[in-house]
């Protein structure tokens, strides 16, 4: 039988701004928190076209999630700019 793999990184925050994201950047190298980058397109049907925005999700190492947090925090980001996930 296969066994579950115990991954270290969680999904922690993600953001459709890029101005947020750099900022979550910084925020988290200023504060060693080590994080992941995963970059998706969202594509949105609307009466006769598409659209698409990039969607950046964070991943943190799972044993420094309160440290993220208070990171986050401590920049008091607008609420709908950011959607915690963990």
């Amino acid at each position: 039988m296969a066994e579950k793999k115990h991954t270290r990184e969680i999904a922690f925050v993600e953001t459709y701004d890029e101005a947020v994201k750099k900022t979550i950047e910084k925020t988290f190298l200023n504060h060693s928190v080590s994080y992941l980058i995963k970059v998706d397109k969202v594509r949105d049907v609307k009466k006769g076209h598409f659209d698409s925005r990039l969607k950046y999700s964070f991943y943190v190492n799972r044993f420094q999630e309160d440290e993220a947090r208070a990171a986050i925090e401590e920049k008091n980001l607008d609420n709908n700019s950011v959607i915690f996930l963990a």
